[in-house]
């Protein structure tokens, strides 16, 4: 039976004495190309939510538009004002067009709401007002 200090005292095998230039040198390339995968991930997903929250924002601001634009009474001018507040960099657009019959003059009417998120449209939505 071989003693501690006899195994700790042996020498390696030649040609293995430790980690070497090369393989360091690999290791930190292969770790560095993973770290940027993952951060390139991290920056995607960021930026996927940001989209989203926008689109969430515009979504929100239209439907309660269009349920105020409904509440009020029917305008025969065809003029409807902005009546919600959207955030910075936000803004909201009512384009009111007469859509009435020749028939039945000043009836209908078709409302669209857009969203713009710095100047860029990103959200519209149509719909129509009847005269009652």
């Amino acid at each position: 039976m071989r003693s501690i200090g006899s195994i700790m005292a042996r020498r390696p095998v030649s040609g293995q004495h430790g980690s070497g230039l090369l393989e360091v040198l690999l290791a930190t390339a292969i770790m560095g190309t993973i770290a940027v995968v993952f951060l390139s991930a991290i920056d995607g997903g960021m930026s996927r939510a940001a989209h989203v929250e926008g689109r969430l924002t515009a979504d929100s601001l239209v439907r309660t538009q269009i349920e105020d634009l409904k509440s009020l009474p029917y305008d025969a001018a065809n003029y409807y004002p902005v009546t919600v507040s959207p955030p910075a960099g936000f803004s909201v657009t009512v384009d009111v067009v007469d859509a009435s019959p020749v028939d039945y003059p000043s009836t209908l009417q078709e409302i669209l709401v857009t969203v713009l998120r710095d100047g860029r449209p990103i959200l519209a939505v149509e719909t129509i007002k009847v005269a009652r």
